[in-house]
């Protein structure tokens, strides 16, 4: 049996994890061994402090996280090198012991690293690259090393022709996510009770608080707000419902059935973070787009915006007017037409399927 080794990260965002779960369920129906690897843990001490330090950057310190990562921007090389100094010993023993036959990363940090510790051991493995970034991926995802990177859309592709990779290195295959997401054949239909569902919809837990006080205004609506691991936040929330506020709004911690909850919604709003962004709009949903990380999710927006599945709105003083705007005009009718027709949103059928391929033509 053939085996693949996909390096993720469990705690930089949901979105590796998510992708890793979903390449890993398409590659075993066919007939694959897999296995995820935390790549953070290769790297020690230092690499499990990177990987727990990135919720609190992003979340309490945006100005430090901004800074770094526009040094990875500006310094990829030296970020690479840093990262494969303190991953080499561990990830060439965790590579020698699971023997792949290839090497996915979805992880922008561990790509050159990667490329590098194969040459240098002499490792005859292909490597490959999902880049889970939907608009203007960082600099850190490029590797022309990489026997494939897989993109998320053909704008992404032609930036990276651009900046010198061959097409034969490339394909477009849209974002990797999990699939009982149900696609839609049909657009949902605007009612009258609109179902709202709020899936981590700021970074900050003031403005998180100042969104649910909004849409809780809005009218004929069921409004459910899920909170995720973030315990912070679900107290907060609960608090304030306990004190008679929010009345209005159902307020989930982590969730199993998110699919559910996606599939009865007609406006998703949530943060510019890729992953779920594209369940939105697999979903057939909506989607109004109330914060960004800034640095890496800076121009998701973009690919709401620009293909009329919903709007930005970072402003939550502007939210309450805006969603009955949107439902009085049937505005919402249209977004959910649209978004219906997205096409980016199977990327691990498509990544599998060209592993698999690859692999047949080379004979490994």
């Amino acid at each position: 049996m053939k085996k693949v080794l996909i390096l993720m990260s469990e705690r930089t965002g949901t979105g590796h994890k998510a992708s890793a779960n979903a390449i890993e369920a398409k590659l075993k129906e066919l007939g694959y061994e897999t296995k995820q690897l935390n790549c953070f843990k290769t790297m020690g001490d230092i690499g499990v402090k990177m990987e727990n330090c990135y919720i609190p950057l992003v979340t309490q310190y945006p100005l430090i996280w901004k800074i770094s990562h526009s040094f990875s921007q500006n310094f990829t090389n030296s970020t690479h090198e840093f990262v494969y100094n303190h991953c080499k010993k561990e990830m060439l023993k965790q590579i020698k012991e699971f023997k792949p036959n290839l090497i996915i990363s979805d992880h922008c940090m561990f790509t050159k690293a990667i490329s590098k510790l194969l040459r240098k051991n002499h490792l005859n493995i292909p490597f490959m690259v999902a880049v889970i970034d939907l608009v203007n991926p960082p600099n850190v995802w490029r590797d022309k090393q990489a026997n494939i990177s897989f993109l998320p859309t053909p704008e992404v592709y032609e930036q990276y022709i651009r900046l010198g990779f061959r097409p034969e290195q490339l394909v477009v295959s849209g974002f990797p996510i999990r699939e009982d997401i149900k696609v839609l054949s049909m657009p949902k239909k605007q009612t009258d009770k609109t179902n709202i569902l709020l899936v981590t919809p700021s970074i900050n837990l003031k403005k998180n608080l100042k969104i649910a006080k909004q849409v809780n205004k809005v009218d004929n609506a069921n409004i459910t707000f899920v909170c995720g691991r973030d315990a912070k936040l679900y107290y907060t929330l609960t608090k304030e419902q306990s004190k008679g506020h929010l009345k209005n709004i159902k307020i989930l911690g982590f969730v199993n059935n998110m699919n559910e909850l996606l599939d009865s919604a007609h406006i998703l709003l949530t943060k510019a973070g890729p992953n779920m962004l594209l369940e939105g709009t697999r979903s057939g949903t909506a989607v109004i787009v109330t914060d960004h990380i800034p640095g890496q999710e800076t121009h998701n927006f973009r690919y709401i915006t620009d293909n009329g599945y919903g709007i930005k709105c970072e402003n939550p003083n502007k939210l309450y007017a805006l969603i009955t705007n949107m439902i009085e005009t049937r505005t919402l009718q249209t977004y959910l037409n649209n978004v219906v027709a997205t096409k980016h949103n199977n990327g691990a059928q498509i990544i599998a399927q060209n592993i698999d391929n690859f692999l047949k033509s080379v004979n490994f």
